[in-house]
């Protein structure tokens, strides 16, 4: 199961960044993990409100100054707007809540459902006792148009990973791995990668080779590939 590859243990702080399945990786976890933890479901950014089958309680820090910790998945945001998002919490208030669950999941930036992204130079945000950083990469983004449609801030993507064409290329994908203002841009705790929707023959061989290129440069990124949909994952 995907939460033993993670080591997750009591009293993690687990922050997650990147494209292509942040909200769906958090999502499994906290719902896998709850029946052994209480589980903290939060974000430094906006996030859209769960179904309410995905967590148990929910907890707004503008309408209330006294709360009810209860077991299972509680959601926790400053309130929500009118876009029907939940807003998310700063250090200050995430401090005092993290004490207060076994595991804390946190959603660290935002996409706008596109499967890659760029960051601007305030994001992710990632809090400072997080530890663990899991940074998700869609292995369906390789090959696909270089384009606003597909890459969300296409322009600092760009900085960030260059063009040599009109498609992503693996060394696309590796350099938003290992570029200082990737994937990992602000990262504390434990460098975690998670290749998301690696649900066929061809797509694992992707992901492999992606992983030997990374690994080159990088020994001390853990990897995981695999496929939420499917609930197959291995240790790259």
């Amino acid at each position: 199961m995907l939460e033993k590859l993670l080591e997750i243990n009591k009293n993690d702080v687990i922050t997650v960044v990147g494209a292509g399945g942040k909200t769906s990786l958090i999502t499994y976890l906290s719902k896998q993990l709850s029946s052994e933890y209480s589980i903290l479901l939060t974000t430094t950014t906006k996030i859209y409100i769960p179904k309410s089958s995905d967590y148990n309680n929910i907890i707004l820090t503008d309408k209330s100054n006294t709360f009810i910790f209860d077991k299972g998945i509680t959601l926790c945001g400053k309130y929500i707007n009118g876009e029907k998002k939940v807003v998310g919490l700063d250090f200050k208030e995430l401090d005092i809540l993290i004490n207060k669950f076994d595991v804390s999941l946190i959603e660290g930036d935002g996409s706008k459902r596109k499967k890659l992204k760029g960051w601007r130079c305030d994001e992710p945000i990632v809090h400072p006792k997080t530890t663990k950083n899991i940074g998700v990469l869609d292995i369906t983004s390789y090959d696909m148009y270089i384009n606003n449609r597909n890459i969300h801030r296409l322009d600092k993507f760009l900085q960030i990973c260059g063009r040599c064409g009109n498609k992503i290329t693996l060394d696309n994908l590796k350099n938003i791995v290992l570029n200082k203002d990737g994937l990992f841009k602000n990262s504390i705790g434990d460098k975690i990668l998670f290749i998301n929707k690696v649900d066929n023959e061809i797509k694992e061989k992707l992901a492999k080779e992606l992983i030997s290129m990374i690994k080159k440069e990088d020994e001390n990124i853990k990897i995981i590939y695999g496929s939420l949909i499917r609930n197959y994952y291995k240790e790259g």
